[in-house]
């Protein structure tokens, strides 16, 4: 149990840079989702995120490690990895989403475009990131109301200090705006 964590991160760091070497290979194609004149999301040949900051996210004296939080967060649910997510998250969050909820939610969904606008602090010493975020999926499997191949997340996303890392807090109620590309 207690290698579970240092392998899984071994593992998403080899991941990382093969993603890297095949980007550079491979370099990725416009794809269009969505209506015309849609955003393009990069399609890569891995489902490593990518994350953006704004020069004032990025300017926190966190961004580093909130980064690195996403980058596990978001490559965790496009690589269909529950444990890893599980590692990102509260523990709240993972007793909302069980597993095998958690698979049926995600089941074809690919998170790209990930930007971090603004990080705020919160309550207790916690943290609120504004991040927007595209994702992809068969529309059976988007948001209700939406059916959409693509949706585009406006989202607050909150973060706490868990053992001594950041993780993704419940979100609030209205703490997310959901439209199709």
């Amino acid at each position: 149990m207690l290698w579970g964590v240092p392998l899984t991160v071994l593992v998403l760091i080899g991941a990382v840079g093969g993603g890297l070497v095949l980007q550079r290979a491979f370099p990725a194609q416009p794809r269009t989702a969505g209506q015309p004149g849609s955003p393009a999301v990069q399609q890569s040949p891995s489902d490593i995120a990518e994350i953006s900051f704004t020069p004032d996210a990025q300017a926190h004296p966190d961004s580093a490690r909130i980064h690195w939080t996403l980058q596990l967060h978001f490559n965790a649910i496009n690589m269909r990895q529950y444990e890893t997510w599980k590692n990102t998250v509260v523990e709240e969050r993972q007793q909302q989403l069980p597993e095998d909820e958690w698979q049926k939610a995600y089941a074809s969904t690919r998170d790209a475009a990930i930007k971090v606008h603004r990080i705020e602090p919160g309550p207790d010493d916690s943290l609120r990131l504004l991040l927007s975020f595209v994702s992809i999926q068969n529309p059976a499997d988007a948001p209700a109301g939406l059916h959409s191949p693509c949706v585009r997340w406006r989202a607050v996303y909150p973060l706490v200090l868990d053992r001594g890392a950041f993780r993704v807090d419940t979100t609030p109620p209205g703490g997310a705006i959901a439209e199709p590309c």
